[in-house]
């Protein structure tokens, strides 16, 4: 998502949604994404933004009043926000504006970018948070190794593998990592035009812990080129120098030979055992319980 800017359409028209809410699920998100999509198809929309937080917020931009009041009474919009009154929001306010000033700034230095999201490149590729005009690639790696990884995975619906939850996914990724609650690194091909490996760095703690765990995958015809090696090396690295991060833990299933190993080649210790401590495919398993400090 861009920041949307239309100076020489002025003046112009905005709607904002801001919300707090109840509860954050996945049909909210999909619910929204929806109504953002179908707004710009409307005569008239020139745009739109949408961010979280404690206070949300949706904008859609319209070249005209009519359009944006057209908009307003829409069914759909109304249905939302109907069904958000009933299921998730605490509090709205919907505020029909004229903009009369639209002062637009963009950085020209390029190496800006990864000052804020990291992009590091390794032997096999480029290890970086999605973007998303790269969903494409995310959905076609999600595809593509469904049977492989289901073994090693929670049981999934069928809206799991669609576009849209891979949309999701990736803005999720991008607001734990401004939010400093998570990082997901993906190992793309050099130019960029295939997923390889996906490794998720998750419930950052900070304080007395600086610690996170860690989750990781890796295509099918990948396997045995030590890139799974090479993408967790990069990204702890990373996580380390720049993120102060002390404490990576990681768990596997006894049976999970190949997770053994790579674990114990990047200096993950064995700290236990959990008895039925993930549902896997639809059944509680055990986990070896393995930790790698950086302290």
């Amino acid at each position: 998502m861009s920041v949307f800017s239309s100076p020489k359409k002025l003046p112009y028209f905005a709607i904002t949604l801001s919300s707090r809410l109840i509860l954050d699920d996945l049909i909210h998100r999909i619910m929204i994404d929806k109504m953002i999509a179908l707004a710009t198809e409307q005569p008239g929309c020139l745009g739109a933004e949408f961010g979280g937080g404690e206070i949300g917020f949706v904008v859609t931009y319209w070249q005209t009043k009519e359009s944006a009041e057209a908009w307003l009474q829409h069914n759909m919009h109304r249905r939302v926000l109907s069904l958000g009154e009933s299921f998730w929001y605490e509090e709205y306010s919907l505020k029909l504006c004229e903009v009369l000033s639209d002062m637009p700034f963009k950085a020209t230095d390029q190496n800006l970018y990864n000052t804020r999201f990291p992009r590091i490149d390794t032997q096999h590729g480029v290890l970086k948070i999605l973007d998303e005009s790269q969903v494409d690639l995310f959905h076609q790696y999600i595809i593509d190794e469904r049977a492989f990884h289901e073994p090693w995975e929670p049981a999934r619906s069928e809206s799991y593998y669609s576009l849209e939850t891979c949309l999701l996914r990736v803005r999720e990724m991008r607001r734990d990592f401004l939010e400093d609650k998570g990082v997901a690194l993906c190992l793309l091909s050099p130019n960029e035009d295939r997923m390889l490996a996906y490794t998720n760095y998750s419930n950052i703690v900070r304080g007395v812990f600086q610690g996170c765990n860690l989750g990781y995958s890796l295509r099918q015809d990948e396997q045995g080129k030590g890139i799974m090696h090479e993408t967790l090396k990069a990204g702890i690295d990373y996580l380390q120098k720049e993120l102060n991060i002390e404490r990576i833990q990681a768990s596997y299933m006894p049976r999970n030979n190949k997770s053994a190993a790579v674990l114990k080649k990047m200096g993950f210790e064995k700290e236990g055992v959990a008895r039925d401590y993930l549902k896997i495919n639809d059944v509680w398993e055990d986990h070896i319980l393995t930790a790698l400090i950086l302290r």
